[in-house]
């Protein structure tokens, strides 16, 4: 008996690794996501809604883009 308990001991130390390294991968992958998600729209933001202003800011939490001219508010809009 005790031969084969190290085995079976082994095969689930070695599935249990198997399902870690999948969420960690899985988990990072949808983390990347995201963040490619929130730069698209903040580029969306600079080139397509406030092409023609001076500076923008775009808030990520409440995802609404502000497009200033000479420190003047002149758009606002939201992203979806």
């Amino acid at each position: 008996m005790e031969k084969k308990g190290w085995k079976i001991t082994a095969i689930i130390f070695i599935v249990l690794f198997i399902l870690e390294t999948i969420s960690v991968v899985g988990l990072v992958m949808w983390g990347a996501a995201i963040l490619n998600e929130e730069y698209e729209k903040e580029s969306e933001c600079i080139y397509n809604v406030c092409s023609g202003a001076e500076t923008y800011i775009y808030y990520e939490y409440e995802e609404v883009c502000e497009c200033y001219i000479d420190h003047e508010l002149v758009k606002s809009e939201y992203m979806k």
